[in-house]
């Protein structure tokens, strides 16, 4: 298996496509719902959806990047799986409609865009991008 694919979560793919659906980029998002399943898996998609290099994702985790007040992109604000319930992935998506709304406990000032991602792994795997009614 080739490098690219074996340490990887499988979401190259989804995030091309999405970004390009959805005619946005990485630098868009305000707030990720990562799939949380195993950390690594974390640390691979924050890589494949272009929030830093690939290699990178520890460091970059390390700095801060990811916390809900200060971080350049605040992951999993609900607490993700580990805190809240492994439901495969709904608390994500419900979490990703409530920032949409402005009605999140842990709410992003000014968000207005959310990506979902869903996993667990290689394949299937799914993500979506909420946008902020208007």
């Amino acid at each position: 298996m080739p490098d690219e694919t074996f340490a990887s979560a499988g979401h190259a793919s989804v995030a091309k496509h999405l970004y390009r659906r959805a005619g946005v980029g990485p630098s868009d998002i305000d707030v990720a719902l990562i799939y949380d399943h195993f950390s690594p898996m974390v640390i691979m998609q924050l890589e494949e959806y272009g929030f830093c290099a690939k290699g990178e994702g520890g460091p970059f985790v390390e700095s801060g990047a990811i916390r809900y007040k200060g971080g350049s992109i605040p992951v999993n604000t609900h607490g993700g799986q580990l805190s809240e319930a492994y439901i495969i992935g709904m608390t994500h998506v419900r979490e990703g409609v409530e920032q949409m709304r402005g009605a999140a406990v842990n709410q992003v000032e000014g968000a207005e865009l959310a990506l979902v991602t869903g996993g667990p792994a290689a394949l299937p795997v799914s993500g979506l991008i909420l946008g902020r009614d208007s």
